[in-house]
C-alpha cells in the first residue's frame, strides 16, 4: 500500500507538471498571436497571472481530481455494499443524509467559485501594480513617489485579502457542514443500532463492526470533499484560461496571403484614416503620402499628434480604418504577416 501510493503521489506531480507545462506553452504561444489592440486593454500583471497561478491550481486538479474521485468512489461503494450486507434498513437509514449533503455541497461549491473568481482578478491586479512600479521604478524615485505606490499597492493588497477573506467564509461552511453530516451519521448509527439491540433485531458485535465500517466510510467522503474544493480551483482557472485562449487574434492573413520577394520599398498612403476603437476620434484622417525607394521621411509633430501610430500601420500592428497602404504597389492585407514584418528593419 505504501509503495503504491508512493508511485502514485510521485508519477501524478510528474504529470501534473507535464500537463501544466503544455498549457502554459499553448498559452504562452497564444499571447505572441494576438493583436496589439488587445494588449492595449490588458494589464501585463493580469496576463502573468493567467500563466502562473491559473495554470498551477489547474494542474493540481488534473492530477489529485481523477485520483481522488476514483479512490473515494471505490471506497465508497464497496463499504457501502459491506454496510446493506450487515444491516440494510440501518444503510437506508444512514443513506437518509446523503441528499442533504449534496445540496449542502452544491450551495457553497457555487459561492467558493465565484469567490476564487474574484481573488484570481484581485491576485492579478496586484501583479500588475508590482509590475508598473517595478518597470517605472527610476521614475517613482526621481519624483520621491515611494509612498503613493505603497498607498497603492497596499489598496490592491486589501481587496485581495477581501476576496480570499469570502472564499475561506465559505470554505469553512462547507468544511464544517460535511464534517457535521460525517458525525450525525456516526451519532444517527449509534442511536438505531441502539434501539435494533433494545428489540433484539441487532447484536452487538454487528453494531460495533456497523460503526467501524462507518469510520471507514468518513475517508472517502473527506476525498470527495478534497475533490471538490480542488474541482472549483481547478474550474476557475479552466475558466481563466478559455477566456484568452477563445480570443482570436484581430489582425491574421488573408487567405492565399502573399509572401514577398525582391521588395524594393515603395510605400504609398492612399486615404488611410484610422482610430483606436470605433468609438473613439479618428487619430489620423484621410493621409496620402508617396514614399519612394530610397527616400528619407521625418515625421515631426507635438505628443499625440499620430507619429507612431502612422509608423504602427505599416507593419499592421493596427488594421487602417479606411483607405490603403500600398508596398510596391500591392496592398499590404494582401501580403502575409511574417513576410511583411520580415522585410521592415
Amino acid at each position: 500500500h505504501a509503495l503504491c501510493n508512493s508511485f502514485v503521489d510521485y508519477r501524478g506531480h510528474i504529470m501534473g507538471a507535464k500537463i501544466e507545462s503544455d498549457m502554459r506553452a499553448e498559452l504562452f504561444e497564444h499571447y505572441q498571436k494576438l493583436s496589439f489592440s488587445y494588449y492595449d486593454n490588458q494589464r501585463t500583471g493580469q496576463l502573468m497571472s493567467r500563466l502562473t497561478n491559473d495554470l498551477f491550481s489547474l494542474s493540481e486538479f488534473c492530477h489529485h481530481g481523477p485520483e481522488d474521485l476514483a479512490i473515494a468512489l471505490l471506497k465508497l461503494i464497496g463499504t457501502l455494499i459491506i454496510l446493506i450486507v450487515l444491516n440494510g434498513t440501518l444503510t437506508i437509514a444512514l443513506l437518509l443524509f446523503l441528499p442533504l449533503m449534496v445540496a449542502h455541497a452544491f450551495y457553497f461549491n457555487r459561492r467558493m467559485n465565484a469567490a476564487l473568481q474574484i481573488s484570481r482578478q484581485r491576485i492579478g491586479d496586484i501583479n500588475a501594480q508590482v509590475e508598473d512600479t517595478l518597470s517605472g521604478i527610476r521614475v517613482v524615485k526621481s519624483f520621491t513617489n515611494e509612498a503613493i505606490e505603497n498607498q497603492k499597492f497596499a489598496h490592491e493588497n486589501q481587496r485581495f485579502v477581501a476576496s480570499r477573506s469570502d472564499g475561506y467564509r465559505s470554505e469553512m461552511y462547507y468544511d464544517t457542514g460535511m464534517i457535521a453530516f460525517t458525525q450525525l451519521m456516526t451519532i444517527g448509527v449509534i442511536i438505531f443500532g441502539g434501539v435494533g439491540i433494545a428489540r433484539g433485531s441487532l447484536d452487538l458485535a454487528d453494531l460495533l463492526t456497523y460503526l467501524m465500517c462507518v469510520g471507514i466510510l468518513v475517508e472517502p467522503i473527506q476525498r470527495l470533499v478534497n475533490f471538490a474544493r480542488l474541482y472549483q480551483e481547478g474550474i476557475t482557472g479552466f475558466n481563466r484560461l478559455m477566456e484568452i485562449l477563445e480570443v482570436e487574434p484581430e489582425i491574421q492573413d488573408a487567405p492565399n496571403a502573399l509572401e514577398l520577394e525582391h521588395v524594393q520599398g515603395h510605400i504609398c498612403f492612399d486615404r488611410v484614416s484610422f482610430k483606436y476603437h470605433e468609438d473613439f476620434d479618428y487619430v489620423l484622417k484621410n493621409i496620402s503620402l508617396d514614399i519612394q525607394v530610397g527616400d528619407y521621411v521625418a515625421l515631426v509633430g507635438t505628443s499625440g499628434v499620430g507619429k507612431t501610430t502612422l509608423c504602427s500601420l505599416i507593419p499592421r500592428f493596427y488594421e487602417v480604418t479606411d483607405g490603403a497602404i500600398l508596398l510596391d504597389g500591392r496592398d499590404i492585407r494582401q501580403i502575409s504577416l511574417r513576410s511583411l514584418r520580415r522585410n521592415i528593419g
